[in-house]
């Protein structure tokens, strides 16, 4: 079968990898469409996966064949997979909290993933897909579920003011989750054009361009000079997360959602200071049902956020070229089998 195919960095191919076999609790997946992550991108500008990884995990697809074990699953069904397959033993597995499992396997970062004809994955974190859902849409599962589990985790309560950084997939994503949860002003730091255009088109009330505006000004300015209630930081570069201790209200929270591997500077200083809360988020185990839920309902504005669909045999040229600097792209979705 075709598989994109990691093989150091900034190097992925397209090549002819082995179909996968399913244990007797597993389940055969053919891809439909497949989504390119940023961690996916982070990996491709780094390095840092295993040379050999068949890569993604934001999919969708129809299942090929069944385990000998596997119940309430048929052939034909059309599904998602959990980007997380925790252990369910461990202390934090039993504690609720799987996305801190110690054990945890993830499709196309620690298992071969879903930029490929097919995918296999354990059968228990599998979830069927309303008929009302296409499989087009269902590839933003996995990304709006990584966007409900900050949310969940923060103080965040209705009329809050909002500061995102980052307005690509999971920045517009959180835009549409808070606007939705009754938040009150919602301001969004971005610097691509299309992406500026996007998060104003989606509902932000103030979209700010960090390279010709002075974002702690207008921040001041808009808050009547006491920062946002909570910041909600997707971009996960240096130079936005070490703005961001001063962008906050006093007692307000900082929630990571974005992710970097470089040293990052932070104002500990104004932490003490101020009394702030910074919280890490990773992944969205548990929300998965409420994503797809959403999704179905139309509470999404899925085809805005996708801005591209390519096909697998492109996923290097049009897809992570052109995400390594973004101008006007925000989600590209790989078609695989599509449907």
């Amino acid at each position: 079968m075709k598989a994109a195919v990691f093989m150091g960095q900034e190097d992925v191919q397209v090549l002819d990898v082995p179909k996968p076999s399913v244990l007797a609790d597993e389940v055969l997946i053919k891809v439909a469409y497949c989504g390119i992550c940023g961690s996916d991108i982070a990996a491709y500008k780094t390095g840092n996966y295993v040379v050999g990884l068949t890569i993604g995990h934001e999919f969708s697809g129809t299942i090929e064949k069944l385990g000998s074990k596997v119940e309430n699953l048929a052939v034909g069904d059309r599904v998602t997979g959990n980007g997380v397959i925790p252990c369910g033993e461990c202390r934090f597995c039993l504690s609720g909290k799987p996305s801190l499992c110690e054990s945890m396997e993830m499709p196309g970062v620690t298992l071969n993933g879903a930029f490929a004809e097919f995918v296999k994955v354990p059968a228990w974190v599998v979830y069927k897909l309303p008929k009302k859902l296409s499989l087009l849409d269902a590839a933003l599962v996995d990304p709006l579920a990584c966007v409900l589990h900050p949310v969940k985790l923060s103080s965040f309560k209705p009329l809050d003011s909002i500061l995102i950084q980052g307005a690509g997939p999971l920045g517009v994503l959180t835009l549409e989750v808070l606007k939705k949860s009754g938040a009150g002003k919602i301001m969004v730091a971005e610097v691509s054009d299309g992406r500026k255009r996007l998060a104003k088109d989606l509902g932000a009330d103030l979209v700010i361009d960090p390279r010709e505006e002075n974002l702690p000004a207008l921040i001041e300015k808009e808050t009547g000079g006491l920062g946002v209630d909570v910041l909600f930081d997707t971009a996960g570069f240096p130079e936005s997360l070490s703005s961001n201790f001063t962008l906050v209200k006093k007692g307000g929270e900082i929630m990571i959602v974005g992710i970097t591997e470089e040293p990052t500077s932070a104002d500990f200083f104004t932490v003490v200071l101020n009394e702030l809360t910074i919280k890490g988020s990773y992944c969205g185990f548990n929300e998965y049902p409420l994503a797809i839920e959403m999704l179905s309902k139309g509470m999404i504005s899925s085809r805005k956020i996708i801005t591209s669909v390519i096909e697998l045999d492109d996923i290097s040229e049009k897809g992570f070229k052109p995400l390594m600097k973004p101008i006007k792209e925000c989600k590209i979705v790989v078609k695989v089998g599509g449907g």
